[in-house]
């Protein structure tokens, strides 16, 4: 019996693993209203997207575009600058989406932030996800510590997203794991997780020593991991 039960905590452990869905590219129809909507297909409640729309033959970029609600196979809509690119030499914005208009959903859901207590839970959460390139937190460590940032709010994450084309932050809770769209800062995804380490690092798994951090971060301002992101919530 005790075999059984070490061998389901161990399936447990190592299940999570998200469905990364292909991309969903979705032409703007005509609109009925002030409220941007179009067709919902499998689309979930905060996954984003790119507006493009084609000029002669060239491709420009509208903004970016969240799901916000979901109502009878219809998805509403809510739009905001692109801000991944800053050139002075990009074209100025072409004014609002219209029928004909291009969005492509999930377009960097293939590249992500993990956030974990320690190595272990790091490196299951990876190895179960290998259909995602994780950009290492010893990058975000100093991308806080750059911006003299020792808790990351929503628009620090979203700031991070943006300079490094991520699509996606996972974080690692007691029980479960959280998936969150880097653009709306919604939950798209969870499931329920048993960690065989629970030990924490603070203020998440890093490479970096204690003695570097203290360089980097003011740790007296830091909380433990599951403190502060164990308490994390969607936007």
């Amino acid at each position: 019996m005790k075999k059984i039960i070490a061998i389901l905590l161990m399936i447990n452990t190592f299940l999570f693993a998200i469905d990364i869905n292909n991309k969903v590219l979705i032409s703007i129809p005509k609109q009925d209203s002030t409220r941007l909507k179009i067709p919902a297909l499998d689309l979930k409640v905060g996954e984003s997207g790119i507006i493009t729309r084609e000029i002669n033959k060239n491709i420009f970029i509208l903004g970016i575009a969240i799901v916000d609600e979901i109502n009878d196979g219809i998805a509403s809509i809510s739009t905001r600058e692109f801000k991944n690119i800053k050139d002075k030499y990009m074209p100025t914005p072409l004014g609002n989406p219209s029928e004909g208009d291009k969005i492509t959903f999930r377009i960097l859901y293939d590249k992500a932030l993990l956030l974990a207590p320690n190595q272990t839970s790091y490196q299951e959460i990876t190895n179960n996800n290998k259909n995602i390139d994780f950009l290492h937190p010893d990058i975000f460590i100093s991308y806080l510590s750059s911006n003299n940032i020792n808790e990351p709010k929503k628009d620090d994450f979203l700031g991070f997203c943006n300079k490094f084309d991520i699509g996606l932050i996972f974080i690692t809770k007691e029980n479960s794991i959280e998936v969150f769209d880097c653009q709306s800062f919604k939950v798209i995804a969870k499931d329920s997780i048993i960690l065989k380490d629970t030990s924490t690092q603070k203020p998440f798994f890093t490479r970096i020593s204690d003695d570097g951090l203290g360089k980097l971060l003011n740790l007296k301002k830091v909380r433990e991991y599951f403190d502060y992101y164990g308490n994390m919530q969607s936007n």
